[in-house]
């Protein structure tokens, strides 16, 4: 399974939900490891999370009108 890219920001910004003590420029190979899995699986929630977000209107639905 290949690995999505992570970027420098997603890796930031997981730093931060993480809320993690060390600073992010003072982190270890390890941390920055164990840091860059969480944030491929953040995005890939984030992923499943916008397609499955699909916009459908509840009362075209109600009356019966199931063409999208």
């Amino acid at each position: 399974m290949v690995k999505p890219a992570i970027t420098e920001d997603e890796l930031r910004r997981a730093h931060r939900a993480m809320r993690i003590a060390t600073p992010f420029e003072g982190m270890s190979e390890l941390l920055r490891t164990a840091l860059a899995a969480t944030a491929r699986a953040i995005a890939r929630r984030e992923l499943r999370r916008a397609s499955r977000s699909t916009s459908t209107d509840m009362k075209r639905r109600a009356g019966g009108d199931f063409g999208d």
